[in-house]
């Protein structure tokens, strides 16, 4: 998977690298938590885990900073006989290598019966630079005027009505490098994610619709993902 690098010259403040859905593509402090028994209530289905709930040893924002640690090289994760980089048993579920203009991507995954999987869905990382400044977190009305939808198997596990409550912001410590000058490192992440429990033995459809509405809280950046996975359980 790719990394996008985006940088608006024009503007008084550096543009985001924005790690979306490229390589894709989960918390909330203080005030913005959402809770988990109302994440429970308000899923389209239960086989998603509650943002706030502690899946498969870790919190939601624990599995993406360890995938995005694993996606730079910063963690050796040796994969499966799948293919598929795992961690106590979670697949850590890679993205089509699509550029974000709506260009449609898919993959084809086998997993093993039993394993639950990590799925980033739509994330910005934020940078620091060679001259001591460091990106703004985004504005969250870029999040909440998401247009998205992701379905398993035909059916919408989230979209606009539930997505927020998979929001999670982060800094990353330490920073992970980023050799792509003026930038030096990533230092936190914005964005929307799940943990889904492990999928029934057969064949699974995962597809994603994503866009951005909002670019003017965006640097005039717009973001556009059709992915599909086509994933094969083994019993």
């Amino acid at each position: 998977m790719k990394r996008s690098s985006n940088q608006n010259p024009t503007s008084s403040a550096k543009a985001l690298v924005p790690a979306l859905l490229i390589t894709a593509l989960l918390a909330l402090a203080g005030a913005a938590l959402v809770r988990a028994d109302l994440a429970a209530n308000t899923l389209k289905t239960p086989r998603v885990a509650p943002p706030n709930s502690t899946a498969y040893g870790k919190t939601l924002a624990q599995w993406q900073e360890l995938y995005w640690r694993w996606l730079n090289g910063q963690v050796t994760i040796a994969p499966d006989a799948n293919g598929n980089a795992v961690v106590g048993n979670v697949v850590l579920l890679a993205f089509p290598p699509t550029p974000g203009d709506g260009t449609p991507g898919h993959l084809d995954l086998t997993l093993n019966a039993g394993q639950p999987f990590v799925l980033p869905l739509w994330n910005i990382l934020g940078n620091s630079y060679a001259d001591g400044s460091a990106d703004p977190f985004i504005d969250l009305i870029v999040f909440r005027t998401l247009d998205l939808t992701f379905m398993l198997d035909g059916v919408t596990i989230m979209d606009s009505s539930n997505l927020m409550l998979f929001y999670t912001q982060f800094n990353f410590v330490p920073p992970i490098p980023d050799n792509m000058p003026p930038a030096t490192a990533f230092i936190f992440l914005q964005g929307i994610g799940m943990v889904h429990v492990p999928l029934t033995p057969g064949s699974h459809t995962l597809k994603l619709d994503a866009r951005n509405t909002d670019t003017v809280d965006f640097f005039g950046l717009s973001f556009e993902f059709h992915n599909t996975w086509n994933v094969t359980v083994q019993p």
